[in-house]
């Protein structure tokens, strides 16, 4: 049996349905039925049970999967390594982070990096979902949180502030002296949202005045801007835009940290530590703006050219 075959497999019970498994094989639904059924004629067991919804491992089809899941995390542990021992400042480099990050953020720095680096082909990922970096879908992160992981090593570049914003209008409408749960609040359902700080904030409004509710903080930030109502958003987003300004008596520094991370079998890959080291500046030095503690609008910190530091 070759390790295709045990791909599929491993595929199908991690979707847990043909179709999913298809999609996580980048395949048509009637390919990967052809194949599984080739296996299970060649093995002479049946190693799934067809459901009417899903599919189940059967006794047998349960020892394959875990042999095949064995063998998957040791080929991307090997990968990872291979990886991590690249001395080269040029490559492909993948990041993960969030929406906020990636909107606020990360473009201010994004020339100076390929400027001083234009051998990485930075591949960006925007998702608010947590990436695997033992998977290798990803090579750096950055992200919001209390603490880094144990697993994973990096730096910790900033504390998070938030507030509540609504546009100029909205707050003369309302008046600057109104009760919190007279204001026509927005609702964010994800990310940042289970923060103490934004549920805090929530609970002061009343529920019958959250008018609309977000799984997406782009999408709430676009209705405030819009005068719809008023939202919980980090200071680095808020105070960035000159159509906003902040609810009074609705500040709070949080106790997240932004953080830029890697796995440790990568802390010796070239690339890897440019990024670390350049974003990890970059981002300390807008600190202030992130927390939202800026008098004004922090520009771009300028950045000496250094030697890459070594994480070992």
């Amino acid at each position: 049996m070759d390790w295709n075959d045990l791909r599929f497999v491993l595929a199908i019970a991690q979707g847990g349905s043909l179709a999913a498994g298809a999609r996580l094989l980048d395949m048509n639904i009637s390919s990967v039925y052809r194949r599984l059924e080739g296996i299970e004629q060649t093995l002479g067991v049946k190693l799934f049970d067809r459901l009417r919804d899903r599919y189940r491992l059967t006794s047998a089809g349960q020892a394959l999967a875990e042999a095949a899941e064995r063998m998957d995390a040791e080929a991307r542990e090997a990968a990872r390594r291979v990886r991590g021992a690249d001395e080269r400042l040029e490559g492909p480099l993948r990041l993960s982070t969030g929406g906020g990050v990636a909107f606020h953020l990360l473009p201010r720095h994004l020339a100076a990096f390929t400027a001083e680096y234009p051998g990485i082909a930075l591949e960006v990922g925007v998702t608010d979902e947590i990436v695997d970096l033992a998977r290798r879908d990803v090579d750096v992160v950055i992200r919001d949180s209390p603490r880094a992981p144990e697993h994973l090593v990096g730096r910790k570049v900033a504390r998070l502030g938030m507030a509540a914003y609504a546009t100029h209008s909205v707050l003369a409408r309302w008046g600057q002296e109104a009760p919190l749960d007279a204001l026509p609040w927005l609702s964010l359902e994800c990310g940042f949202a289970r923060l103490p700080e934004v549920k805090a904030q929530l609970r002061r409004a009343s529920t019958s005045r959250i008018k609309l509710r977000f799984d997406s903080v782009e999408a709430m930030r676009a209705a405030v801007v819009e005068g719809v109502g008023v939202g919980v958003l980090p200071c680095f987003i808020g105070d960035a835009d000159v159509r906003l300004e902040r609810v009074p008596g609705t500040y709070a520094p949080t106790d997240m940290h932004l953080w830029v991370l890697a796995h440790p079998d990568l802390r010796r890959s070239a690339r890897v530590r440019a990024f670390l080291q350049f974003f990890g500046e970059r981002l300390q030095g807008e600190r202030d703006r992130i927390l939202g503690v800026a008098t004004k609008p922090q520009a771009a910190p300028p950045r000496a050219r250094k030697p890459v530091r070594s994480l070992a």
